[in-house]
């Protein structure tokens, strides 16, 4: 049995706990919120400094802000993260070195990055890879938008070229050749052309890429965000190979945090194992995942 704490309670916060409560090896003993909410569980960020019964803290924070602003307040934590910024990737393990040497940190787990972060890399040594993302809804998108001053609510759909798959056969291998973003953005009585260029040009989200703006209500953007599904897919090619792996997810906020669960066990296992600081998944052995009937 390992306590968990949730920090954020969002989408992903809430599926989090969903899935918790269904378990007898773990058990939920805080949710961290900035937010009130009705849950009898609830502290604020910075009671986390005074907790002394968490094991391992589930951090369901955006990565274009969240995360980064407030990882002081968890540092006494084992903890595991969604961070999907993967250019940012490098500097975020840094930042996590300074913050908290002497905790386990797990970063980037999800599905993508995640899962197919892990394909990619098997295949990336024996030629050219490439991955195409959608038709769905990102998570890490959607809070970008968010993030934006004078935004009241945002969703986002990253929609690949219907000849994604001709494309990177042809040699066209960059994400911005493969996939296009489309959000759709209610915001408060101010400049919304301002507000398109700030989404247009955000670095690692938006800028390179092409970009459909929409201007909606708050009530078209709550029925967008019902649709949780999403996908993935993974090209590879070389001399030897050609190879298409496909992900659909039915919900992407349900299975990540499917996956954020699983990796707090490896995460308590790599602790009890006297190992500190920050790891991606390609720094943790598959045995702190799953036994070897899966080999």
């Amino acid at each position: 049995m390992i306590n968990v704490a949730i920090a954020g309670y969002g989408n992903l916060g809430k599926s989090l706990e969903q899935q918790i409560r269904q378990r007898d090896d773990m058990r939920l003993v805080r949710i961290f919120s900035r937010r009130k909410i009705d849950n009898p569980l609830q502290a604020n960020f910075d009671d986390a400094t005074k907790a002394t019964d968490i094991d391992v803290c589930l951090l369901a924070l955006g990565s274009y802000a969240d995360l980064r602003e407030n990882i002081r307040c968890f540092a006494n934590f084992n903890t595991v993260d969604c961070f999907d910024d993967h250019a940012e990737t490098d500097n975020y393990l840094r930042l996590l070195q300074q913050t908290k040497p002497d905790t386990v940190s797990l970063v980037c787990v999800g599905w993508d990055p995640g899962i197919l972060s892990l394909v990619r890399g098997i295949f990336a040594p024996l030629g050219t890879v490439a991955t195409a993302w959608g038709k769905g809804q990102s998570m890490g998108h959607g809070n970008a938008l968010r993030a934006i001053r004078g935004v009241l609510d945002g969703v986002q759909f990253t929609v690949p070229y219907d000849n994604a798959s001709k494309r990177f056969f042809n040699g066209q291998t960059k994400p911005q050749q493969l996939v296009r973003r489309v959000c759709f953005v209610a915001c408060a009585d101010v400049d919304r052309e301002a507000i398109r260029r700030q989404i247009t040009t955000m670095p690692d989200y938006f800028d390179g890429y092409e970009t459909e703006v929409n201007f909606v209500s708050q009530q078209e953007v709550r029925a967008l965000k019902a649709d949780m599904s999403h996908c993935g897919k993974v090209y590879a090619t070389g001399k030897y190979h050609t190879a298409e792996t496909t992900l659909h997810v039915t919900n992407n906020a349900d299975f990540t945090a499917a996956i954020m669960i699983n990796c707090a066990f490896a995460v308590q296992k790599l602790a009890d194992d006297g190992y500190k600081g920050p790891f991606s998944p390609f720094d943790v052995p598959m045995r702190y995942f799953a036994d070897k009937t899966c080999l």
